[in-house]
């Protein structure tokens, strides 16, 4: 049995060296060694892998709980981000495709919180107006990249992406302490938005030690404030969503 390839050795490596994921032209024109390039690749795929459970786990809670923590009009910002990012900061089928999965996967778990949230007589209002929101949504981003060009429209991105994850972090945190319930809420969520975090930044955190002078903005002092706010809301959303529940069960030893 001949074994032997028609191929020469690592052709499909050889192939696949050359596709990278979201690859910055002016990082490009610097002949990056394959590592920086690898390492970039794995973080944004970790980034995705995790962004896409978490949606699925902010689903299946909201559909067991019964109850949307939160509001389902905060979605509008992020399908839009999703939208419009997937085809003004993307190069291949592969990386829009990415995109439109977080997308998909935003539009069905708004699709759930509506409902199995929300009561009869409001959904279709709700429906209408998250629509709205995610066409005026698009039409922001795309006057902030007219406001602030650049190249592949990184900098209004990156911008908006942490700010987008901020009220995120740190409203989770205020709705367990307001409502005082874990409902809607849980700890794969945390873990998944948690580490999501972690790789989103690390992607930039990578491109800015590696080539500063292309990315900045990263190392400003309001991308560390952004960053350090977020990630201490979600450092301290496990102990707080603790301290719930036990209100919680004390609670329902009272009643009973």
């Amino acid at each position: 049995m001949n074994l032997t390839s028609p191929h020469p050795p690592f052709t499909i490596s050889h192939l696949l060296s050359t596709h990278h994921l979201l690859p910055l032209p002016s990082d490009l024109a610097l002949s990056p060694p394959p590592t920086y390039l690898l390492i970039q690749d794995f973080l944004i795929l970790s980034c995705g892998i995790l962004y896409a459970l978490c949606y699925l786990f902010y689903a299946t809670r909201t559909y067991t709980d019964r109850h949307l923590s939160g509001t389902v009009y905060y979605l509008a910002t992020t399908m839009s981000y999703e939208l419009y990012y997937a085809f003004v900061m993307t190069t291949g089928g592969v990386e829009r495709a990415g995109f439109l999965v977080w997308f998909c996967m935003d539009v069905a778990f708004a699709s759930v919180a509506i409902a199995w949230a929300y009561q009869e007589q409001r959904k279709w209002g709700v429906v209408v107006r998250l629509a709205m929101g995610v066409v005026g949504g698009v039409g922001v981003f795309w006057g902030l990249g007219k406001v602030w060009p650049s190249e592949r429209e990184q900098l209004t991105a990156y911008w908006t992406g942490i700010a987008l994850q901020l009220p995120i972090s740190v409203g989770h945190v205020v709705l367990l302490i307001r409502e005082r319930s874990t409902k809607g809420q849980s700890v794969e969520m945390w873990i998944t938005r948690y580490l999501g975090c972690y790789t989103a930044y690390g992607v930039f955190w990578w491109r800015w030690l590696n080539v500063p002078e292309n990315w900045g903005y990263v190392g400003s002092f309001w991308s560390w404030f952004i960053i350090g706010v977020t990630l201490a809301a979600e450092t301290v959303w496990p102990f707080v969503y603790v301290w719930v529940h036990w209100e919680e069960r004390r609670g329902k030893v009272k009643k009973a």
